[in-house]
């Protein structure tokens, strides 16, 4: 969602436009500093949205493990079990999971646009 986007929600009537242009004021702060772009990641909705249209999703199966301890802890890492091991491994006999690894984004930002501001 970028800068633009933000700006059609404050300048829209939709009650829910108005409530989220006011409360993302410090993500898109952290955006800019962080990232230096001009603009949000929608990460939870976007996970909203897969749950509701698949469509808008492209999946892929594999192993993802979390990372507990060191720098990378909270990570998450993904074996599309594509390579084969010889032996043994921490992902040997992981269950899969689907896993979106391409967006239709401008599909998505227009449901979240369009939603939050005839809201």
């Amino acid at each position: 969602m970028s800068d633009d986007d933000r700006d059609k929600l404050v300048q829209s009537n939709g009650k829910h436009a108005q409530y989220i242009s006011k409360i993302l004021d410090i993500y898109y702060s952290y955006h800019h500093e962080s990232y230096n772009i001009k603009g949000v990641y929608l990460h939870d909705p976007a996970t909203n949205i897969a749950a509701v249209d698949t469509s808008l999703f492209t999946y892929t199966k594999g192993v993802v493990r979390v990372q507990t301890r060191g720098i990378t802890r909270g990570a998450t890492v993904f074996y599309n079990t594509v390579k084969r091991f010889m032996e043994e491994t921490g992902w040997s006999g992981k269950p899969t999971v689907k896993v979106a690894v391409i967006i239709d984004a401008p599909a998505v930002l227009k449901l979240v646009m369009d939603r939050l501001i005839n809201s």
